[in-house]
């Protein structure tokens, strides 16, 4: 039988409780020491499980073993690690992906599972390496880097045995190594023009040439393929001709393309077994994962109910197809890895993620709510009630980044928290948010860019309507396009926010374009408008060009390692508005990149974010 057993759960004892009337007076410590477990691969002989955690305040790789047991710690980075993933033949290779200070700019190493040996691979702290699969036999590893230009990624192979890395692809913009066929002939590739479109191609090894396999017009994804064993067929997630993303199947010869599951919402993720029996996919349906398996042999289907409601964060067959786990959160409770053992058709947690001491039976889900916006279209949006406010509640109003994501019902700690404290939370998923289907989630490109911010608004009024919301007490948080959308709704609506929370947002989009990583600009371009033909047009709509129009406190965090948005978008945000004489406060950290990673220092952001809001939201 499967067991499993709850490990070690270090709690970090800074003590400064907050009370919240009659709640319990947990503190924003406790909060933020919930932790999360992610699955990350499975061991050669199907024996381990290797999975991430922030058990030690940042994401560590550790290993447990499939049937359960105490787990091992592999990895002791001060700034953590990325990911980690097991040599299909060695037991005790791994190969490890890390950056420094959260710059993004992962190099590769090879790990002793055992302990004490670091190997570095890569060579360049200034380049960017991305895994794409090491070969069935672990000879190879695939990885696309833009150690050669800047701004596009060349695809490698390195032999495992000599160390020696060889270029098989120059790359003309950003490209992505997405896996080789069980038989190593084929390398699939991706060329990213967008967040959405993209193209498919295979690399051959006999010939060394590069097909296109995805031809098409107008905007279309191809990701995640997943190879057939015979190596003469791949799956793969495609919106080619249709809104939403479904599952497809082509033939590695001929490209020839057949639809296999074409639900009315995103298929997000999706795996084959091994030997070929079995196939997983996940359904987001209205922010929540629906789990599918099929076992191709006999047609059986495994329906979404196995598992309850929540979110799926991945899924994967073990090399033996016996067992898949699951990355897995209720939405009441931090992310776990599951195991599901096929044969008997069950599911349990390998990991049991602490919840730095509260009461898991206080923490709250929240409403899937819908309001109308001003073109008359259905905005959906999660609203969180705290249980023991009387009276009229502020709201803090977080709008997601992306602009390509979506709000969902997962578990955040700093989310009970704020609710703990007697705040609401509203998490609207505007135009533009993935989820939707393809016209949803394009409809706020370029000239449509302020139509979400209306959506922003409309989403505000329909709070402010509400009985029980205090609507002089609208608070609104975001980070990167979310904190974008936080400043422009400032400027934009200046007397409907009693304060803002910008977290690495784009204060300038012309600014941004020129600074941000020159890897990513082309792909930005396509999603904002292009410096060279929209440059008005980027300006115009640009917060900081309207900073006259602010009225509401700021409270502002970034990581000075930020590439994605650099922190020149912060700076100049901070001193525009501490010109005018508003309430402004600035947190910068040296050792963070595109967001904050590190516990003491969301411990830090969070405690001052929320003294700020207290003194000017609360006791106004």
């Amino acid at each position: 039988m499967l067991r499993s057993y709850r490990f070690l759960s270090l709690v970090l004892l800074w003590a400064l409780p907050v009370f919240a009337g009659e709640t319990e007076p947990y503190s924003l410590n406790q909060y933020l020491n919930a932790q999360w477990a992610r699955g990350a691969d499975f061991s050669a002989h199907s024996q381990d499980v290797l999975f991430t955690t922030n058990i030690t305040g940042v994401s560590q790789l550790w290993s447990v073993k499939i049937t359960g047991g105490w787990p091992t710690q592999i990895t002791f980075e001060e700034d953590g690690v990325s990911s980690g993933v097991c040599s299909p033949t060695d037991l005790n290779t791994l190969l490890v992906s890390a950056d420094r200070g959260g710059n993004e700019r992962h190099q590769f190493y090879f790990v002793d599972i055992r302990g004490g040996v670091w190997e570095r691979l890569t060579k360049d702290d200034n380049a960017i390496y991305r895994f794409g699969g090491w070969t069935r036999d672990g000879r190879k590893i695939a990885y696309t880097s833009n150690e050669r230009e800047p701004s596009v990624f060349d695809t490698y192979v390195l032999d495992v045995a000599t160390r020696e890395a060889t270029m098989i692809h120059k790359g003309d913009g950003w490209w992505v190594a997405s896996g080789w066929s069980p038989d190593g002939r084929y390398l699939a590739l991706q060329k990213l023009q967008s967040n959405s479109n993209n193209d498919l191609f295979l690399y051959d090894t006999l010939s060394a040439d590069v097909r296109l396999m995805t031809p098409h017009e107008g905007d279309a994804l191809f990701s995640s393929p997943r190879w057939m064993p015979e190596s003469n067929a791949f799956y793969f997630r495609s919106n080619l001709g249709r809104d939403f993303i479904g599952l497809a199947k082509m033939e590695a010869d001929s490209a020839k393309l057949e639809w296999v599951e074409t639900p009315d919402w995103n298929v997000e993720m999706a795996d084959v077994s091994r030997d070929g029996q079995y196939r997983v996919w996940t359904v987001n349906v209205d922010g929540y994962s629906e789990f599918h398996l099929l076992n191709m042999l006999t047609g059986k289907r495994v329906q979404p109910y196995r598992l309850p409601k929540g979110i799926i964060r991945n899924v994967k067959f073990s090399p033996d197809s016996r067992w898949l786990f699951v990355t897995f959160t209720p939405g009441k409770a931090p992310e776990n890895v599951y195991m599901y053992l096929i044969e008997k058709d069950w599911f349990s947690a390998i990991t049991h993620s602490a919840t730095g001491g509260v009461n898991p039976e206080t923490f709250i889900v929240p409403e899937l709510v819908h309001y109308e916006t001003f073109d008359g279209r259905q905005i959906p949006a999660f609203l969180y009630k705290p249980k023991h406010v009387k009276g009229k509640m502020p709201v803090i109003y977080y709008v997601h980044g992306g602009p390509e994501s979506q709000a969902r019902p997962k578990f955040r700690g700093l989310f009970q928290y704020f609710l703990n404290r007697g705040y609401a939370v509203f998490m609207p998923n505007v135009r533009g948010s993935t989820g939707y289907g393809r016209t949803y989630m394009q409809m706020d490109n370029i000239a449509g860019r302020m139509d979400g911010i209306k959506d922003v608004e409309y989403g505000a009024r329909w709070l402010a309507s509400q009985k029980d919301v205090d609507a002089k007490k609208l608070i609104i948080y975001g980070g990167s396009y979310g904190g974008f959308s936080v400043l422009s709704s400032m400027v934009t609506y200046p007397k409907r926010w009693a304060a803002g929370v910008d977290v690495v947002g784009i204060s300038n989009f012309v600014t941004f374009l020129e600074n941000t990583g020159p890897w990513r600009r082309a792909m930005r371009e396509a999603e904002y408008g292009s410096l060279a033909n929209d440059r008005e047009f980027l300006q115009q709509i640009s917060p900081l060009t309207h900073i006259d129009k602010i009225q509401a406190p700021l409270f502002i965090i970034q990581g000075a390692n930020d590439s994605r948005v650099p922190k020149t978008e912060s700076d100049q945000i901070y001193e525009a508005v501490k010109a005018r004489g508003i309430p402004t406060e600035y947190l910068l950290f040296d050792d963070e990149g595109h967001g904050v990673k590190k516990l003491p220092n969301k411990i830090h952001a969070y405690t001052k974010m929320l003294e700020f809001l207290d003194k000017h939201v609360l006791e106004k």
